[in-house]
């Protein structure tokens, strides 16, 4: 399944929009205005939320907290001690790793060495502007979702 993550440039909050591959909006997330954790929210496009995340304080390294309606733990994703885009990844319970290429224009979500979903960033784009293929069968909310934090996390080492 593909999908297309859309920043918005003139926000106040972070504001992405996630179309699939009919350039449908299926997604909308919204950020906290002046966060110090980074909030994020997933939501649908009635609003309704669908995955929260955000930032633990205090480490060394950017480690983000991805969890549903319900307040419960789906996801954890940290980023590695790399000169790369590099980063740890868990969901529901599972280890996967998030490799990154060369001026974080590409990734790839593995589980071992199976690519369960594929990112590349148009690097000519208003906006950050992502295309995802996410192999069948897997969890869509959670990899687009993932692909968010990632950009934050680069986005943030950028800025300091």
């Amino acid at each position: 399944m593909r999908f297309y993550i859309k920043q918005k440039v003139f926000s106040l909050k972070d504001k992405f929009n996630v179309f699939d591959e009919s350039q449908n909006q299926k997604y909308q997330v919204k950020g906290k205005f002046l966060s110090l954790k980074n909030k994020l929210e997933l939501q649908d496009m009635d609003g309704k939320l669908i995955l929260h995340s955000n930032r633990k304080l205090f480490t060394f390294l950017p480690k983000y907290y991805i969890y549903d309606q319900q307040n419960q733990e789906v996801a954890v994703i940290k980023k590695k001690f790399s000169l790369f885009p590099k980063f740890n990844l868990t969901v529901l319970g599972k280890e996967l790793k998030v490799d990154g290429k060369f001026f974080a224009h590409n990734f790839s979500i593995l589980d071992n060495t199976l690519a369960l979903a594929s990112i590349s960033k148009r690097i000519i784009s208003w906006g950050d502007t992502y295309e995802i293929d996410i192999a069948a069968n897997e969890n869509v909310e959670i990899f687009l979702f993932v692909v968010i934090i990632i950009d934050q996390t680069i986005h943030e080492k950028k800025n300091r």
